[in-house]
């Protein structure tokens, strides 16, 4: 039986018109549909009410003054970068502000009427969640600031869009996270998206660079004329042990307290640029020797040169010599130069008390002494006592780098800075203890 061949038939619009302002404008040909969408939502019910048209903002300008490093009160301007400031080190190489123990920096800093202090900075990325609120300051009256500004809500990509005729971003989906543990942040997440988006804005408030602003008051004016006063989101809860965006303080027990009302914008370089490593040292834990490794990988010789170090283990040690060819018997292997020890020593004279301890710079080289030692890196040689917590597992990787960045004022900053962070898994320097070997290295 013959197969009959089906044709398919197309149907193409086609606009014979020169003008196409009418298909520009997307006229809503059935305007009942969008009332009856508006009161399935439950719009006409004015849960959401009207719309913020305008935002009157009061607040209070406190500009930093000085920045306390090694003891040592410096004046700070708004140009400079602070890293330059609190990073840089002398002409012996000594930064002031370098906790050589913890292997970070810490310095204080004062405005008009604070004091703020940063221990946990590792030398990356300094922002305002480093500093502490640690006490009032006396100082000069601040200036005060009035703005209004217009509300912008708050938009990414793959939210719901505010108008029904538009489809969203296919791009992002958040129905479906990919999470491999269901928990409450999963199911809460997606409902924030959906149902709570048009309920946040932003607000373009130019802030001025190295100060702290006080918000005083934030009055809305919405679409329908009504006038709101806000307030910071503030947890009712004395014990409460967080907030959101707010400052942390040094001391528990301070009076005065820095809520949601302030917002800190240190004076921190928009971008650094990493020059030449002049130094990279890695602190390895080995737990069958029960020490850390310090392990110099980068250093400058005597030439003036930098040099990189292999890791290595080296022969020696102190050993019964065979005859005869016969297999030898060591007691130690040894390392080289460049591996050094950091043994545990207890931080009290009752360990059974508390059982805490630290790590104390050591040697292998039995001819090392204080005029001629064993390390040859600046970093090693201030670390003469570590924290045992600042060690990871996997090791921590401190460097001693020069840097560069342009201020606001457009000039150029050069200085040396150091920065911590945690190492991948690397080798070890191969010390054995009570073993045979058959050749003689």
């Amino acid at each position: 039986m013959p197969q009959s061949k089906v044709k398919s038939q197309q149907l193409h619009a086609s606009n014979v018109s020169s003008r196409i302002g009418e298909a520009l404008e997307a006229r809503v040909k059935d305007p009942l549909w969008f009332l009856a969408r508006q009161w399935q939502t439950g719009e006409f019910s004015a849960e959401n009410g009207g719309r913020p048209a305008q935002i009157a903002v009061d607040s209070k300008i406190y500009p930093f003054q000085s920045v306390n490093v090694g003891n040592k009160n410096k004046p700070i301007k708004p140009d400079v970068p602070l890293e330059s400031v609190v990073e840089a080190e002398t002409d012996s190489g000594d930064a002031p502000a370098w906790q050589s123990e913890a292997l970070e920096y810490r310095f204080k800093l004062k405005s008009l009427k604070h004091h703020f202090t940063v221990s946990e900075y590792d030398g990356r990325f300094l922002d305002w969640s480093h500093f502490s609120y640690s006490g009032p300051a006396s100082g000069a009256t601040p200036s005060e600031v009035s703005q209004r500004v217009t509300p912008t809500q708050l938009y990414f990509q793959g939210a719901p869009h505010p108008r029904w005729w538009r489809l969203e971003e296919g791009d992002v989906y958040f129905d479906s996270p990919k999470d491999p543990e269901q928990n409450a942040l999963s199911l809460l997440l997606p409902e924030f998206f959906y149902t709570d988006i048009n309920n946040w804005y932003t607000l373009p408030l130019s802030m001025p660079s190295g100060s702290l602003r006080e918000i005083t008051d934030v009055t809305v004016i919405d679409s329908f004329g009504v006038i709101t006063s806000l307030n910071p989101v503030v947890d009712s809860n004395e014990e409460a042990d967080w907030a959101l965006f707010a400052q942390d303080h040094e001391d528990a027990d301070l009076g005065e307290s820095l809520n949601g009302r302030y917002l800190l914008a240190p004076n921190t370089a928009i971008d650094i640029v990493q020059n030449d490593e002049i130094e990279e040292v890695r602190f390895i834990r080995d737990e069958d020797a029960n020490l850390v490794w310090a392990w110099e990988r980068r250093m400058v010789n005597e030439q003036g040169q930098t040099e990189t170090t292999v890791s290595e283990q080296v022969g020696g040690g102190d050993m019964h010599r065979s005859i005869d060819g016969l297999p030898q018997f060591k007691l130690k292997s040894a390392t080289a130069r460049h591996w050094i020890p950091y043994v545990p020593r207890h931080n009290s004279e009752r360990p059974e008390a508390d059982g805490a301890f630290h790590l104390r710079r050591a040697r292998t080289d039995e001819q090392a002494s204080q005029s001629n030692p064993q390390y040859r890196t600046q970093i090693v040689k201030e670390s003469k006592r570590i924290f045992e917590e600042e060690i990871t597992p996997t090791g921590i990787r401190v460097r001693r780098i020069a840097r560069f960045s342009r201020g606001s004022d457009g000039k150029a900053y050069f200085w040396i800075g150091r920065d911590k962070e945690v190492a991948q898994r690397t080798a070890r320097p191969g010390l054995s203890f009570d073993y045979i070997s058959d050749n003689d290295t």
